[in-house]
């Protein structure tokens, strides 16, 4: 059998790895289970490094136009339509994410899975109660992720419209430094889903080795 890593949003440099046929033991039913959800949650990957790549064009853009004198800032008008359209982007990679993930979330049957660790060695039975706890931790770790994400976007729209030919410069200045506070919250919900999957990757294999399967 192999195991499948999941890739942490806006990491790179995991590679896919496929799933084996197991026979109809309680322990590679598990497997099954776990290595099937591993495999529809991977195609967020691509969709979260493309959203990655656009949040930082994204910022370094805000960055040179708030930099900018108020001359500049007024005659910038090609900068505030392409990050106007960076947003949407973002928006739309965001959704596409949260519909493969939520997916991958909802036909995973934890409760069926719970059932089946129960009747495991306790050596087992222990890794894999600590595995779906985990598990339910990332859940949670990404619709928070999925909020403080869209709060952010929405500071970065409120800059934005004070970006105009008669900029407000305290408005602008409040709005930044909220965008800065929405924006630190949502990479810290980000680091603590990538941390939480890196935890999730490292347990498995623990996990498939007390149960008694042979994984390479």
């Amino acid at each position: 059998m192999k195991k499948r890593t999941f890739l942490a949003s806006g990491l790179t440099g995991l590679s896919i790895l496929l799933l084996s046929a197991c026979s109809t033991d309680p322990a590679s039913s598990i497997y099954d289970r776990l290595e099937e959800q591993a495999q529809l949650e991977q195609k967020a990957v691509p969709i979260a490094e493309q959203r990655t790549r656009q949040d930082e064009v994204s910022v370094n853009t805000y960055q040179a136009v708030l930099e900018a004198g108020a001359d500049d800032i007024k005659r910038a008008q090609n900068e505030r339509d392409e990050l106007s359209t960076l947003n949407q982007e973002r928006v739309d990679l965001l959704k596409q994410e949260q519909k493969v993930r939520s997916r991958a979330f909802e036909e995973f049957d934890r409760q069926e899975l719970a059932d089946e660790i129960a009747t495991l060695p306790a050596a087992a039975k222990k890794e894999g109660t600590a595995l779906l706890d985990i598990f339910d931790q990332r859940k949670k770790a990404f619709n928070t992720f999925l909020k403080r994400y869209e709060a952010a976007i929405a500071s970065e729209k409120k800059v934005l419209s004070y970006l105009t030919e008669k900029p407000n410069f305290v408005k602008i200045d409040e709005a930044t430094a909220d965008l800065n506070r929405t924006s630190r919250q949502a990479t810290d919900a980000l680091k603590t889903f990538n941390q939480l999957t890196v935890r999730y990757n490292k347990l498995k294999p623990t996990f498939y080795d007390k149960a008694g399967l042979n994984i390479k």
